[in-house]
C-alpha cells in the first residue's frame, strides 16, 4: 500500500461528503479525517434499517476528548463512535496517546467513570445519546479509522482491550462494546466491494476482436470519441459508480487528454491508455458476428471501472470549439461479461485496472533530453544525478547523490520568484506538470549544473539547521515555522547568496554554507515573531500572498 492508494481514498471521500462537510476554515488534512471519520461511521452501520432516522454528526474540534464523529441508529440501538487520523502519507497508524484519548473520551461519555456529553454535538443528538444509552439493548461500536498502512501495535490495542474488559465483564450476555479498526489496507478494499450499480448502453466497436466465453465473453475494439463523449453527457457519474477513481476535476490527467483533443485528435487512440467496462450482460446485434468492421454491443448493468478520466473529459468538449474534433478521436476499449452472480471477480478487475504501478507527472522527465545532460554535467562535477523514481543509484557517498526531486525542490527555492518555493510547499508534483510553466521554468537549456547543485547543497544545509531548532523546540510557533517554512527559508538564503555568486565557479561555497548556521536561526526568528495569529503554519507556508506578507512582516523582503 501507498500514498497512492491514500489519494484514490481522498478522491472517493472527497466527492461523497465534501458538499456538505466540507469546511473553509480548515486545511485539506482536517477535512479529510472529517470524510474519513463519516465514512467509517457508512462502513460500519451499511443499509441496515433505520439508516433514514440516523442521526450522525461530526464532533470532531477542541475538547472532543478524541471522538471524531458519533451516529445514532435508533431501530438497531446502535450507538458508533469514531476516531479518525489522515495520514496523508499512507505510514504509520493510530498512535498511544490518540488511542488513550479516545479511549478515555468514550469513558466520560458512556458513563465507564464519569459522565461528560460530547462538546461539539447537537442538543439533539446529546438527547438520541442519552437515550440509546438507557436502552436495555442498546450496543456500542468503537470505531477507529486511518489511512496508515500499519496494524495496532499491541501497545495502542491495550487501553481499548482494557476498555472492552469493563464493559463486556457479563459472562453468557452478548457484548454490549465492540471495536473495529479500519486502515489503509480495509479502506481500499472496500471500495472496490461497493454493492454494484450500473447503467445500460450500446456500444459500437470498431475493428473488434474477441466474442467468445474462455472463460467469460470479452470484446475489445475502437470506439469513436463523439461516442464516448454522448455516453457521459446521458449518463454522467452514473457510468463509473463501480470505479473507486471517480472524476477527479482540474487534474494534470484530464488537461492531457483535453490538450490531445484540441491538438492531435487523431493521436488520441495511441496516447491514452483506454477504457475498461463491465456488463451484467452483453448483447449481440443481428448480424454483428458477420464480419469484423464493427459490432454493436447492448451492455445492461454497465459500469465504466477504468477510464473515468479519459470519459468525462471527452464530455466535457461537447459544445465545445473543439467538439468537432472528436470524430477523429478513437479510445481503445474493453468490454467483459461478469455475470451479476459472480461479484468477487468484478471487484477482482476493478481493483487490478486501477492499481497498477502508477505513472506520475515526474517519471516523464526521464524522457527530457534536458535532464540528461544535467545527469552528464554533474558528473564532472562529482555528483550522481538520479532521474528515475526508484533507480538505485551507485555512489556509496550519500552526500554526492542528488535525486531529480530534490533539484526540482531546490531550483524552485533559488528561482527570484517566491511562488515556486510556495508551490514546492503546497504540491512538488507540479514542479513536474507537463500542462504547466514550472517545470520548463526550473529545467530548460539554460539550467546550469553548478547552479543547481549549490542550491541542493543550501536547501540541504538549511533542512539540517531546522531539524535541530524543531527538535530543541517543544512546541508553538517558532516548531511550525521550523517544520512547515523551510523552503521559504532556503528561498531567502538562495535570495541573499544571489544567482550571479551561485554560477560564479570561484565563489566561495563554503562561506556561505557557514553562514547558515547564523542566518537560518535569524530568519526562523523573525518569521516566528512576525507570524499572525491563531494561524496554522502548514497553511500559511502554502499560500503565496500570506507567505509575501509575512515576509514583508518579519523585515525580509
Amino acid at each position: 500500500m501507498s500514498k497512492f492508494h491514500v489519494d484514490q481514498i481522498a478522491t472517493y471521500v472527497t466527492n461523497r461528503y465534501a458538499t456538505e462537510h466540507r469546511r473553509p476554515d480548515l486545511d485539506e488534512v482536517n477535512n479529510l479525517s472529517r470524510f474519513l471519520a463519516l465514512y467509517s461511521i457508512d462502513l460500519d452501520l451499511g443499509d441496515a434499517p433505520g439508516a433514514a432516522q440516523r442521526q450522525v454528526e461530526i464532533t470532531d474540534g477542541g475538547k472532543d476528548r478524541g471522538i471524531d464523529a458519533i451516529a445514532v441508529d435508533p431501530v438497531s440501538n446502535v450507538l458508533v463512535l469514531t476516531q479518525s487520523k489522515w495520514r496523508q502519507d499512507g505510514q504509520g497508524s493510530l498512535h498511544v496517546d490518540e488511542m488513550l484519548r479516545f479511549v478515555e473520551g468514550v469513558r466520560s461519555l458512556v458513563g465507564a467513570r464519569n459522565s461528560a456529553e460530547p462538546v461539539h454535538a447537537s442538543p439533539e443528538l446529546r438527547t438520541a445519546i442519552r437515550d440509546l444509552l438507557v436502552t436495555p439493548t442498546a450496543k456500542i461500536h468503537l470505531v477507529t479509522v486511518t489511512t496508515g498502512s500499519s496494524s495496532l501495535a499491541p501497545e495502542v490495542m491495550e487501553p481499548m482491550v482494557s476498555l472492552l474488559a469493563e464493559m463486556n465483564d457479563l459472562e453468557g450476555v452478548d457484548p454490549v462494546m465492540t471495536h473495529k479498526h479500519l486502515g489503509q489496507a480495509e479502506l481500499f478494499t472496500s471500495l472496490a466491494d461497493r454493492p454494484r450499480q450500473s447503467v445500460d448502453f450500446d456500444v459500437d466497436l470498431l475493428n473488434w476482436g474477441g466474442g467468445t466465453a474462455d472463460p467469460l465473453r470479452i470484446f475489445y475494439g475502437k470506439v469513436s470519441g463523439a461516442d464516448v463523449a454522448g455516453w457521459f453527457q446521458q449518463h454522467a457519474d452514473a457510468l463509473f459508480a463501480e470505479n473507486i477513481r471517480v472524476v477527479i476535476p482540474r487534474s494534470e490527467i484530464n488537461a492531457g487528454i483535453l490538450e490531445t483533443v484540441r491538438t492531435a485528435p487523431e493521436r488520441f487512440g495511441y496516447y491514452n491508455n483506454g477504457i475498461t467496462i463491465l456488463a451484467g450482460s452483453i448483447n449481440i446485434s443481428p448480424g454483428g458476428m458477420l464480419n469484423r468492421d464493427v459490432i454493436r454491443l447492448g451492455l445492461a448493468g454497465a459500469s465504466i471501472v477504468n477510464g473515468a478520466q479519459t470519459v468525462s473529459t471527452l464530455g466535457s468538449v461537447l459544445g465545445t470549439e473543439w467538439e468537432q474534433n472528436l470524430g477523429q478521436v478513437f479510445v481503445m476499449t474493453r468490454c467483459i461479461e461478469v455475470p451479476a452472480d459472480d461479484p468477487t471477480l468484478a471487484r477482482g478487475i476493478t481493483r487490478y485496472a486501477n492499481t497498477q504501478n502508477e505513472v506520475t507527472s515526474q517519471d516523464f522527465a526521464f524522457l527530457d533530453s534536458e535532464q540528461h545532460r544535467l545527469a552528464r554535467e554533474l558528473s564532472i562535477l562529482g555528483y550522481e544525478y538520479v532521474i528515475r523514481q526508484a533507480e538505485q543509484p551507485t555512489a556509496d557517498d550519500l552526500t554526492k547523490i542528488i535525486y531529480i526531486r530534490d533539484a526540482a525542490v531546490a531550483l524552485a527555492c533559488a528561482a527570484t520568484d517566491l511562488g515556486l518555493a510556495v508551490t514546492a510547499k503546497r504540491e512538488v508534483s507540479r514542479l513536474f506538470a507537463q500542462s504547466g510553466s514550472e517545470y520548463k521554468r526550473i529545467f530548460n537549456a539554460s539550467t546550469d549544473p553548478l547552479v543547481l547543485l549549490r542550491s541542493v547543497l543550501v536547501v540541504r544545509k538549511v533542512d539540517s539547521l531546522l531539524d535541530e531548532i524543531a527538535s530543541a523546540t517543544s512546541g508553538g510557533v517558532d516548531f511550525g515555522v521550523a517544520v512547515h517554512g523551510r523552503l521559504i527559508i532556503a528561498h531567502l538564503a538562495l535570495k541573499k547568496a544571489g544567482s550571479d555568486n551561485l554560477k560564479d565557479p570561484n565563489w566561495d561555497m563554503t562561506a556561505t554554507l557557514d553562514d547558515l548556521d547564523s542566518y537560518v536561526p535569524e530568519v526562523t526568528g523573525k518569521l516566528a515573531r512576525a507570524f499572525p495569529e491563531n494561524s496554522y503554519p502548514g497553511n500559511v507556508f502554502k499560500n503565496r500572498s500570506r507567505c509575501d506578507l509575512l515576509v514583508r512582516d518579519a523585515g525580509l523582503a
